[in-house]
């Protein structure tokens, strides 16, 4: 077997090569520079410089394959975010079609049943439903919550006021899974090949938790018990992430996401099993990151 990995190094591409390689299956890797890819191909991937914008390219990357596993890579600075999904989903549509691929594993986001009002998610719903137009296609949407790894981007914060925060508010419960999980989750699905038509499979860590619960966790970890969670004002989140190279449009989209979570818009559709857990607790996820946050 043969599957192309798009994202090859990134938080869940990195780790869907690697089990798929440890289990003998062939990968075809794809990333923007073969220095990045250097790593993987010492571990006996197939290297592809690709830029997912094209669809040439990307029909190139997954030509031969026999599952593809497929993502939109973040761009923090895009001028129009779902332009941008719009973008990389009709190129990874219109490559599915040229290459003849039948068997494809997205990577979604809860919430992606909704069509409107979750930021950048709307751009993962948009995806699926280009996909799901794909005649013959075997299409396993992966929607898994919040990545752990979203925390880190609150260690600037925390160092520089004393406090966590964002807009999220600080009582609604979230679901909160590793990349490691997700990348290990698609990784069985794609060797088991067990998904026909299109099938959808929620992710989740082993339990929901509230921005304030993390927050508390988190701050053991630091030596800080009693660190603070705030839900900011939105212009002053905006203002946060534009400041941090952040365009205004994924900035506004972010607020947006927050808002659908807070109102239970975007949320889970179903319950925790075995088969859609991560096994990776948030407290062992907030021992790395008490080390990114000393030594930043």
């Amino acid at each position: 077997m043969l599957v192309t990995v798009m994202g090859a190094t990134g938080k869940t591409g990195s780790v869907v090569t690697e089990q798929l390689l440890a289990a003998g299956v062939q990968v075809r890797a794809l990333g923007r520079s073969a220095d990045k890819l250097a790593g993987l191909v010492k571990a006996g991937a197939q290297p592809v410089v690709a830029d997912v914008n094209r669809a040439a390219d990307l029909t190139t990357a997954f030509r031969g394959a026999d599952v593809v596993y497929a993502l939109v890579p973040p761009n923090l600075t895009a001028p129009d975010i779902l332009a941008h999904y719009e973008q990389v989903n009709g190129a990874i549509a219109t490559a599915l079609s040229e290459s003849g691929v039948k068997r494809v594993v997205y990577l979604s986001s809860i919430g992606a049943d909704q069509p409107s009002g979750t930021g950048p998610v709307v751009g993962l719903h948009r995806g699926e439903e280009r996909l799901k137009k794909l005649p013959g296609l075997d299409l396993l949407l992966l929607r898994p919550g919040y990545f752990y790894e979203n925390h880190f981007g609150s260690i600037g914060l925390i160092k520089a006021q004393g406090v966590n925060g964002a807009a999220i508010a600080p009582d609604v419960p979230v679901v909160q899974i590793a990349s490691h999980d997700i990348g290990e989750i698609a990784a069985k699905a794609i060797i088991a090949r067990d998904f026909s038509g299109a099938t959808v499979r929620e992710l989740f860590g082993p339990r929901d938790l509230t921005m304030t619960e993390a927050t508390r966790i988190l701050g053991s970890k630091i030596g800080k018990p009693d660190l603070k969670y705030m839900q900011f004002p939105d212009e002053g989140v905006v203002a946060g992430l534009t400041g941090a190279g952040f365009s205004q449009s994924i900035a506004r989209a972010f607020v947006e996401m927050a808002h659908a979570l807070n109102d239970g818009r975007m949320k889970a559709l179903g319950k925790h099993t075995p088969g859609n857990t991560g096994k990776i607790p948030f407290e062992s996820f907030a021992e790395g990151w008490a080390g990114a946050y000393k030594g930043a």
